[in-house]
């Protein structure tokens, strides 16, 4: 079974580093594997900054690229933000276009189905639900 699909995202402009900060902290939450790629990560690694992006990319990570000198060899998606933007808001926003693509689930699932039925049956044993 394949697992779930990663991506190269460019974020451009204002606060892009803040923004793919708030951005790493959301995904993780919502339990998706994520590395971002900056100056200093491009610095260590050089000229195979683009191939590794490819590479955690194919394995289902969401790699956020703040550098723009890589050149990305893999699906990717370039994200201008909004000077007007603070980074979380815009972190948001990009989820939200992840979450278009098919990419992330923005809806975790904290209960299996029986375990839903299970909290409903004894809700309604107490009264609170019909």
């Amino acid at each position: 079974m394949a697992g779930p699909q990663g991506i190269a995202l460019r974020l451009t402009g204002h606060q892009a580093a803040d923004t793919a900060a708030a951005l790493v902290s959301r995904l993780h939450e919502l339990g998706r594997r994520v590395e971002c790629i900056d100056r200093e990560s491009t610095e260590k690694v050089g000229t195979g900054a683009g191939f590794m992006c490819r590479l955690l990319a194919r394995n289902g990570v969401i790699v956020i690229v703040t550098e723009p000198d890589i050149q990305l060899d893999c699906e990717n998606c370039e994200v201008a933000l909004d000077p007007n933007d603070t980074p979380e808001f815009a972190a948001e926003k990009v989820l939200d276009t992840l979450a278009e693509k098919g990419l992330v689930a923005l809806e975790l699932d904290d209960y299996s189905p029986e375990e839903e039925e299970q909290v409903r049956q004894r809700l309604s044993d107490l009264g609170y639900i019909e």
